[in-house]
């Protein structure tokens, strides 16, 4: 499947092009300096979910404006909800290093229901050759048991799994997906480190199990180690009284 061909609600994924315009490129590339700053600070904090808003308002600004957000809204069929900022992580993938391995970002979070999706916003123009995301239509509705699986190959476990690789992506394009859909991405094969966005909005209250811990043997140890790390940052986060309750809302699950 060609990325273009992608609709968010058949396949979990959509390419949003052009989904910054000239100016918000400009203040992007502005900020860039100030992106790497920030991300040396949150990346000495050791968790792999950052919240990159609080260090920079003039991000949050660019991330909450109203044409971007009404476009990942028509996108995702969401016109009538309202999409909060949670959090912002940068991904640094320097030349020659590994792909991300196949992944559903809903396993690693200890809550039953997830509203939420995902902007991939890259630093710059993306090729096949400098560690493309890439997504596997259809796998929002399923759960792959064995995971994270190595990016190099296609994932097994899933009737269909031909993967459709995010490029060419130009600056200023993003894609969005669902927390149950099937991604990961291609090695850096280019001269250059490649540098992206993993912004991730909710579309309603987030409720965590008060027990991150999935029993049974058909969940990998590095499954529950990630769930017990998101449930710990998520706990702080959400209970911080400067943090808007609304659309998410503090409240623990009953499990």
């Amino acid at each position: 499947m060609q990325l273009a061909d992608a609709t968010f609600e058949r396949d979990g994924f959509a390419l949003v092009p052009q989904l910054l315009d000239g100016a918000a490129c400009n203040q992007l590339l502005a900020l860039i300096p100030k992106i790497l700053k920030a991300a040396e600070r949150w990346q000495s904090v050791g968790v792999p979910l950052w919240f990159l808003q609080d260090d920079l308002p003039e991000l949050t600004a660019l991330l909450q404006q109203p044409t971007l957000t009404t476009r990942l809204q028509a996108c995702c069929g969401l016109d009538e909800t309202a999409l909060q900022l949670l959090a912002v992580t940068l991904y640094n993938k320097r030349p020659g290093d590994p792909g991300t391995a196949w992944h559903q970002d809903a396993r690693y979070i200890p809550a039953d229901q997830l509203a939420a999706l995902t902007l991939w916003l890259p630093l710059q123009a993306i090729d096949s050759s400098n560690g493309p995301i890439q997504f596997v239509p259809g796998s929002q509705n399923h759960c792959l048991i064995s995971q994270p699986q190595p990016a190099r190959t296609a994932p097994t476990g899933l009737s269909q799994a031909k993967p459709s690789v995010a490029a060419p992506m130009a600056f200023g394009d993003g894609t969005v997906h669902t927390p149950w859909t099937l991604h990961g991405s291609r090695s850096n094969r280019s001269a250059a480190t490649r540098r992206a966005l993993i912004v991730n909005y909710l579309s309603a209250p987030l409720r965590l199990n008060r027990k991150p811990k999935l029993h049974g043997q058909c969940h990998p140890e590095v499954v529950n180690q990630l769930r017990e790390i998101n449930h710990q940052t998520l706990s702080q986060r959400l209970q911080r009284p400067e943090i808007q309750p609304s659309p998410s809302e503090w409240n623990y699950g009953q499990l």
